[in-house]
């Protein structure tokens, strides 16, 4: 079957419509409306008659009726109508990135693509040792591997060719053919972070060993899953202990509020970052927030906090983590971003949501940049059974309770070059 035949067969991510996809109600786990309300410091009736006032004009300048449908997400729709080597690059301007930076540049030549790393996309506080930064540009050499035979192509991936300290990440080889498609191609522009509620539906053993393996097809990755409830609780309880620190660390808060955009104008103007469409709120939470005057960068922070303690670890059906020889090694880093890269889109072709929560590792590495105690190397590796200087990447994964919305992309010219003449 061919990619446009499976895409449009729906098998796969159509599943992603599961039984449980209602919103939770106001008495169940989770921020409910009235609490949400409250945190705004106002009423229902308030909300109502803003929605007529300043209100009113707000939502219609921030996109409450067009909710994960402005001109910067058209990507998502458009690419496959790319051809050649163009679509293999469009494919990994989809993939995951920390904070939705988009950390890369694709210069096309006639037989290949060099993906090259964009330093002024480094959130460098928050990622202080860059490990989501190459893992963000892993994700997109999995997207073109994934892509390229459908597009008429067999890759072949060389890291770093002129070295780690180059720009150049990798170099993709694409030598013409007609090979079958990559089953997981027609998820790639279905695949987005799902940061809502899960089901409390366990995912099958089976499912689970599944994913393992097509993670550990990436030479020197590993995945190690936290399923029971202990582990669970404990990995739930580390993770809102580093939010925790990381909103109490103003350099580094400032560090992930700059990719945060919260007005359609700013969503339009930029096409990165982090969107309150890409949030996976309910419609309700959704349209107030766009409706409600912007909150402070403190309000925010808080109320991160509160969805990560009260829904979204709740509510992870397992934590996945992803383990390599050592987190610092930039190859090593590229390679776990493509294992991420593929688990997502093997999940989604599962109907399952994926959501990465880095928290922990964060803070590891702002304590050592700091040069200041480690709160949370020892407590981490004890719980995986590793050591702290293994674990590259964390995500929570589960049934989700509401689909998820596309985050924002940059326009394919505006991420890559042609110099086609090149040998």
């Amino acid at each position: 079957m061919s990619r446009d035949e499976r895409a449009a067969d729906g098998s796969g991510a159509a599943r992603v419509e599961h039984e449980h996809q209602d919103a939770p109600s106001e008495q169940g786990a989770g921020l409910s409306r009235r609490r949400l309300l409250k945190w705004a410091g106002i009423g229902a009736g308030t909300l109502a008659v803003g929605a007529l006032g300043a209100g009113g004009v707000r939502a219609a300048t921030n996109g409450v009726w067009r909710a994960g449908a402005l001109d910067a997400h058209e990507l998502w729709s458009t690419w496959r109508t790319e051809t050649g080597i163009r679509g293999v690059a469009a494919a990994g301007a989809l993939a995951a990135s920390p904070h939705n930076t988009q950390p890369w540049h694709f210069d096309l030549a006639a037989n290949r693509i060099d993906l090259h790393a964009v330093a002024e996309r480094r959130i460098p506080i928050t990622d202080a040792s860059l490990r989501e930064h190459y893992a963000g540009l892993g994700c997109a050499i999995e997207n073109m591997v994934r892509a390229a035979p459908g597009l008429g192509f067999v890759p072949a991936v060389s890291l770093f060719p002129q070295g780690t300290e180059s720009s150049l990440v990798a170099r993709v080889q694409l030598v013409p053919s007609r090979g079958e498609s990559d089953s997981l191609d027609v998820e790639i522009d279905r695949r987005h972070t799902n940061r809502g509620p899960y089901a409390a539906t366990p995912v099958p053993a089976s499912t689970l060993q599944a994913l393992t393996r097509v993670a550990e097809a990436h030479r020197g990755v590993e995945l190690v899953w936290l399923t029971s409830a202990a582990q669970r609780d404990t990995m739930s309880a580390l993770l809102v202990e580093a939010t925790e620190a990381l909103i109490a660390d103003e350099e580094q808060s400032l560090d992930s509020a700059a990719w945060f955009r919260t007005s359609s104008r700013d969503v339009d103007t930029h096409r990165d970052g982090i969107t309150l469409d890409a949030q996976t709120l309910d419609a309700f939470t959704l349209a107030a927030a766009k409706i409600l005057p912007p909150q402070s960068r403190e309000a925010a922070d808080r109320f991160w906090v509160d969805r990560a303690r009260d829904e979204q670890c709740p509510t992870a059906a397992a934590y996945g983590i992803l383990a390599v020889p050592d987190v610092a090694d930039h190859r090593a880093q590229v390679l776990g971003g493509r294992a991420l890269q593929a688990v997502h889109l093997a999940a989604t072709a599962e109907g399952l949501g994926l959501h990465p929560m880095n928290q922990i590792t964060e803070r590891i590495d702002r304590n050592r940049a700091l040069g200041e105690a480690d709160q949370f190397s020892s407590r981490f590796g004890a719980l995986l059974g590793k050591p702290a200087e293994t674990l590259l990447l964390a995500f929570r994964i589960g049934y989700p309770e509401r689909a998820a919305l596309p985050s924002p992309r940059r326009t394919l010219d505006a991420v890559t070059t042609e110099t086609m003449q090149r040998p």
